[in-house]
This record gives C-alpha cells, sequence and structure tokens, in this order.
C-alpha cells in the first residue's frame, strides 16, 4: 500500500484517444521506502566501523598484526584507513554505473555482500592460532580492501533512494538519515575499541582482536539481512514529479563529463572534499598533538565529533526540506568549520593544564563535527539540483569519489608538513596551519562563488503549476554559470 501525494498532482481521467495526460498522474510513497533506506544506513555504519575502529589503537594493532613497531614506516591501522580512501576512489565508478543502471535493489545487495565477506576475512586475521604476522596482516589488509569496495555503492545510494523512493519533502531528511550513519559509525569504531581495550595486555594468544572482529562481523550481517527483503529497485508509482521526469537517456560518460565541466558543481566538489577529507584526515591526525600537549583522551575526540555531528545533521536536513536554503547551509557550515579548527589551533598552542582544558577541546572537536558533517548529505542533495537531470548515483559518486581522493592525499600532506619541521619546535603545527588554511579556501569559495541554481526543484514547481515552458527550460538549461 502507498500513500497518495495529492499536492503534486491531482488524478484525472484518460482522454478520449486512450491516452493519459501530464495532469493525470497520482505520485505515491510506500511504507517500503523505510526499509530500504535502512538498508543504506546500517550498511554505511557497520563500514565507517570497519574503517575507523583501528585508528585509536594504533600500537596495538601494530603489535598484533606485524610483531615490530613502525620504526618510521607506514603502520597497520594507517595502511587499513588508506585502503579504505583509495579503493573508494577507484571503484567508484562501477559503482555509481552499476547503481544507475541495474537499480537500488542489485546496488544493496552488492554492497552488504562485499562488506560481510571483507567483514568475515577481517575476522579470521584476528585468530590467534594464525601465528605467523605476515599471515595475519595479508588476510587483513584483504579484508579491508573488499570491505572498502562496498563504499562504491552505499556512498551513492542515498540520493538514489532519496529521488526514487521519497517525496521532495523528505529527500533532504532520507539523504541526511544515510549519511550520518556513517559518523555513527565512526563514533562506534573510536568507542567501543577504548572501552574494550582500556587495559588490554598485548599477548600473540589474546582473543580479544577475535572477539572485536566477531562483533563488527555480526553488524556486517545485519543490513545484508535487510537487502534480501528488498524486493523491487523501484516503488510501482513515483514520490514526485522529477522522479517520474528522470530517464537515464543521457549517457554514463556524458553524464560524468555534464558533471565535471559544470562550474558550479565543480566549486560544489572541491568544497564537498574539503569538508569530508579535513575533518577525518584531522582528527586521525589529531591524536599525536594531543598526547604532545598533555591530553589522555584516546578516541574520545573524534567519538564527540560524529556524534555531535549527527545531531547537527539531522537538524540541517529538517531546515533544508522545509526551506530549500542548500547553499545557505553549506556557507555557514564552511564559516563554521574554518573558525572552529582555527580556534582548536590555537587553544593547542598551551599544554593541559587541567580538565577544564580537556573539556574545551571537547567542545571545538564536536564543533568541528556539528559544522562539518552537515556538509555531506546537504553537498549531495545540492549536487543533484545542480546537475539535474543527470542520474542521482552519477551526481554524488562523482562528489564521493573526489572526497575520497582528497582524503587519500590530505594524510599524506600533513604528514609530510610535520616532517618538514618548519617555523616551530612542534612540527605538527605547521601541519594543522596547513589545514586551516585549506579550510579558509573552503570558506572564500563557499561565500564568494557558490551560486547554484536549483534545476530539479524548478521541474517540480512548473510541473505543479502546469507550466510546460518552464518544464522544458528546467530540463534542458544549463546551470546559471555556463558548462562548456
Amino acid at each position: 500500500m502507498g500513500s497518495v501525494i495529492n499536492k503534486e498532482a491531482v488524478d484525472k481521467e484518460p482522454s478520449a484517444n486512450g491516452t493519459v495526460t501530464e495532469s493525470s498522474v497520482v505520485y505515491k510513497v510506500y511504507p517500503a521506502r523505510w526499509l530500504v533506506l535502512a538498508v543504506c544506513c546500517f550498511l554505511a555504519l557497520s563500514n565507517a566501523m570497519q574503517w575507523i575502529s583501528f585508528s585509536s589503537l594504533s600500537d596495538e594493532v601494530q603489535m598484533y598484526y606485524r610483531g615490530r613497531p613502525a620504526n618510521g614506516s607506514m603502520d597497520v591501522s594507517l595502511v587499513t584507513n588508506q585502503i579504505f580512501q583509495f579503493v573508494a576512489v577507484f571503484t567508484g565508478f562501477g559503482g555509481m554505473y552499476i547503481t544507475d543502471n541495474k537499480g537500488i535493489k542489485t546496488a544493496g545487495l552488492l554492497g552488504t555482500s562485499l562488506n560481510v565477506i571483507g567483514a568475515s576475512i577481517r575476522m579470521i586475521a584476528s585468530i590467534p592460532f594464525i601465528e605467523s604476522h605476515l599471515i595475519r596482516e595479508i588476510l587483513l589488509h584483504a579484508g579491508s580492501f573488499i570491505a572498502a569496495s562496498a563504499q562504491a555503492f552505499f556512498l551513492v545510494l542515498p540520493s538514489k533512494i532519496a529521488e526514487c523512493w521519497f517525496p521532495g519533502d523528505q529527500r533532504a531528511i532520507a539523504n541526511v538519515l544515510s549519511f550520518v550513519a556513517n559518523p555513527a559509525g565512526v563514533a562506534l569504531g573510536t568507542i567501543v575499541p577504548s572501552v574494550l581495550f582500556k587495559n588490554y595486555t598485548h599477548g600473540p594468544n589474546s582473543w580479544m582482536f577475535f572477539a572485536f572482529t566477531l562483533g563488527m562481523e555480526f553488524l556486517a550481517f545485519f543490513p545484508f539481512i535487510l537487502a534480501l527483503f528488498v524486493r523491487s529497485k523501484l516503488p510501482p508509482t513515483p514520490p514526485s514529479a522529477s522522479s517520474a521526469a528522470h530517464q537515464n537517456n543521457i549517457g554514463f560518460v556524458k553524464s560524468i563529463l555534464q558533471c565535471i565541466l559544470n562550474i558550479q558543481f565543480f566549486i560544489q566538489m572541491t568544497l564537498f572534499a574539503f569538508a569530508f577529507s579535513l575533518l577525518w584526515s584531522l582528527m586521525i591526525f589529531l591524536d599525536g598533538p594531543l598526547k604532545d600537549q598533555g591530553y589522555d583522551m584516546a578516541g574520545y575526540p573524534t567519538a564527540v565529533c560524529a556524534v555531535v555531528g549527527t545531531m547537527t545533521s539531522l537538524l540541517a536536513g529538517h531546515i533544508a526540506d522545509k526551506t530549500r536554503k542548500f547553499k545557505e547551509i553549506i556557507r555557514v557550515c564552511t564559516v563554521g568549520f574554518s573558525c572552529s579548527v582555527i580556534t582548536l589551533r590555537m587553544f593547542l598552542n598551551k599544554p593541559s593544564n587541567g580538565p577544564l582544558d580537556s573539556i574545551v577541546v571537547f567542545i571545538l572537536c564536536g564543533c568541528l563535527g556539528a559544522f562539518s558533517i552537515p556538509q555531506f548529505p546537504i553537498g549531495v542533495e545540492l549536487g543533484v539540483e545542480t546537475t539535474f537531470p543527470v542520474m542521482e548515483a552519477t551526481s554524488s559518486g562523482v562528489l564521493v569519489i573526489f572526497g575520497s581522493l582528497f582524503m587519500f592525499i590530505i594524510p599524506f600532506v600533513q604528514t609530510y608538513t610535520e616532517s618538514l619541521r618548519l617555523f616551530y619546535a612542534q612540527s605538527w603545527k605547521f601541519a594543522l596551519d596547513v589545514t586551516c588554511g585549506l579550510s579558509i579556501v573552503s570558506v572564500i569559495l563557499s561565500l564568494l562563488f557558490l551560486k547554484p541554481r536549483y534545476r530539479r526543484l524548478e521541474l517540480e514547481n512548473a510541473k505543479a503549476l502546469g507550466k510546460e515552458d518552464q518544464i522544458d527550460s528546467a530540463r534542458t538549461n544549463t546551470s546559471d554559470i555556463e558548462m562548456r
């Protein structure tokens, strides 16, 4: 059963020649949309937990899987993290193509399958009976590679699900729910190991890592079961005018080129990449400076950042659904994030003097999440508006791939700038200065150059008013800054 959305169309009888006029379309929403959304949410949560779970356990992971200290080489936890970014870039195009051409059901099944297989191999790698550290590490990275391949699907599914299953006034919140599952997984992936391994003593026969990865295996299995109950890739009746008018008749390669060559969308790509990469690379990098200044916080700053960002994302999604002020939300977030990271950088000039300083750091980390994480779902929704009628998975996929590429590069930039040892006795300060500089660039881009046109909303408003000339314009016109 579905709910009829009367405000978008009225029901009329077929015309005399047997055809159905444009105004006779009735748009419906179905309860099954929440099941489809749940598959994406739990897949994102599980995968994010696998990605970040070892970041706060770098020393323990290093000894358990490699058996010796890093001594200047890339440690195991960093390699695992970077595998997720590297794989997301190179499998993203396949995920975009399959999602747009084979449908949500196929993409969900493939994503959940890869996620649960990867989690299973990572669990096997943690069995103490495997005495060779080389085999342990190879299995760990192989499982991470397979699990990371699931990103190609769940990172492009939110906008596709929102467009195909949800009405216009629920699309932003559907996107938000899908994307906040990712920081929720980050929060779990930092809090749970910090608690489990608080009194951990390294030993080659310890079952602690097996118990931890077994829990992640169970969590990965849940969305796979849910995906088996999704019965169709599309609802029988579309939920909105843009969904009804959306057909994949542009071509996959041409759609990608149309996105990249759209100047407004390119600006959005850069803003999305900065928001995604600066936040998570900073939270991973921040562990060293905090310890250097006398703070003992384990992975809790990242967890606070993720939890606060999740709550503000829900608020931003509600505001976006009611007001359609996508670019205004992005602008507020870029300014807030830049102010937060600069304030944190200045505050870390002095060592910790007590619990009050720790509270300030937690507040600032919460502000980082509050202003950065909402940019993910709102940025994707804005990208779909800007590039309409390009298919949703393609436009959001380009954004995610660009963000993952930056996320792969920024940690190396931070490590390199730290190694230069310029200007400060504590070399990490210059690395944080570079992060602050990049955040200022995103502010300049958002305030001065972000001027998108909401082409999907134009079509829906024109359909509601029955203005065919505006409908054609919404389908064919380029953005206000020409595609080249």
